[in-house]
């Protein structure tokens, strides 16, 4: 790892916002824990995600297909194995599924009606930092603004994920058991 992890005893600030995370998080992840550094960069880090929004504007399965996809795309083992490890097997997501989320399309006859608007949404983001007029009007159909503006800046948040977590080689957690797919 590139930047160590802040060591406990934590301060006060930190130690609060720990203790806002889930306690299956317990002890914190380490990119928690590099944040924490600077307090306030952690506090801006986990406020920024909308992934835990309650209530959602997502199903827990289009927020998991699209959220593999992305992190998938990104390439980014340390979050697509802790979000299979706590979500896929609530979110009905199978093995052909993760597999696909990382290095099928959204054609791939795995992927059920509904998640493949989610797949490509995921891929035109990631290809193009846009959503085409196409896909807009095709993924309206299905979600709300409100879902949208969600999609949008769940993208977002994972991509700065993606950068924290292979920028500075934060290892998948070992509480961990399924390993990042390679081809």
């Amino acid at each position: 790892m590139r930047i160590a992890p802040l060591a406990p005893p934590y301060s006060a600030d930190v130690q609060t916002q720990f203790d806002q995370l889930p306690p299956s998080w317990q002890p914190p992840f380490q990119h928690f824990a590099v944040l924490a550094r600077d307090p306030r960069l952690l506090r801006a880090y986990r406020q920024g995600s909308v992934a835990y929004l309650d209530p959602s504007h997502l199903s827990l399965r289009q927020r998991e297909v699209f959220l593999l996809r992305v992190t998938g795309r990104c390439r980014n083992a340390f979050e697509w194995c802790l979000r299979v490890h706590y979500f896929a097997d609530e979110a009905g997501v199978n093995e052909n599924q993760l597999r696909a989320s990382v290095f099928g399309n959204a054609d791939d006859a795995c992927w059920e009606t509904g998640d493949r608007v989610l797949v490509r949404l995921a891929d035109e983001l990631h290809d193009s930092v846009s959503i085409s007029d196409a896909l807009w009007a095709e993924a309206r159909k299905a979600f709300s603004e409100e879902a949208m503006l969600q999609l949008i800046l769940l993208a977002g948040h994972y991509r700065t994920n993606a950068y924290v977590s292979a920028g500075l080689q934060v290892p998948v957690d070992p509480r961990v058991k399924r390993p990042f797919p390679t081809e």
